[in-house]
């Protein structure tokens, strides 16, 4: 039988408080050391977003309101953000801050944009809902990082400027890699699963 727990004064603003209800099969409260531990089939609705998971760790301030959220195990998450647009995402664990409203999905994982094909995967992808842009990390073997904007993808170094410098040049005097550069910017705007930077040590 699971337990229904409804927390108020869950602070996602400065002035803003929202009601969180949970349900799962276990729940574990210190109120000493302000954590709250859940367990099984853990279901956090929060508004229309929801949360779930194996396990769920709730730190609270001495008021006993949330500052984050540790989910791990089979983390499965549906938010929406400020703008109106839904995301949904999976990934082994997650760490969720309530003062900034960022999301931190960690190891295998995946966002997608509800409604569109836009689909980015990475070992790391932080998600801020105030700002709406998801920012994603490699693993150390395949290292990459890129922005992508939920409308459009805005790499960390926009080839915008360079591209309209080259833009006064004929095309005679364009060299073979300043072409195929081009190519692999539309390539990555087209499809942003391609857009990945790499490291820039070498540079």
């Amino acid at each position: 039988m699971k337990k229904i727990i409804c927390l108020f004064c869950l602070v996602l603003s400065l002035f803003a408080e929202e009601t969180l209800e949970i349900s799962a099969k276990k729940f574990f409260s210190d109120d000493k050391n302000g954590i709250t531990r859940i367990q099984g089939d853990v279901h956090i609705k929060k508004s229309k977003d929801t949360l779930e998971a194996d396990q769920v760790v709730i730190y609270t301030d001495k008021d006993r309101k949330p500052i984050s959220y540790e989910a791990e195990g089979n983390v499965k998450f549906h938010i929406f953000m400020q703008d109106g647009r839904e995301i949904k995402g999976h990934s082994d664990r997650l760490i969720y801050e309530s003062k900034t409203g960022e999301y931190r999905l960690l190891e295998n994982a995946v966002l997608k944009e509800v409604g569109k094909e836009n689909t980015i995967r990475g070992e790391e992808i932080v998600v801020n809902n105030e700002n709406g842009y998801a920012n994603v990390l490699g693993s150390d073997s395949k290292p990459a990082k890129f922005i992508f904007n939920l409308d459009d993808v805005s790499v960390s170094k926009k080839p915008s400027s360079a591209k309209s410098s080259r833009s006064s040049k004929n095309k005679s005097d364009t060299s073979p890699e300043e072409i195929q550069k081009d190519k692999n910017t539309q390539d990555m705007l087209s499809d942003p699963s391609k857009t990945i930077i790499p490291p820039q040590g070498n540079q």
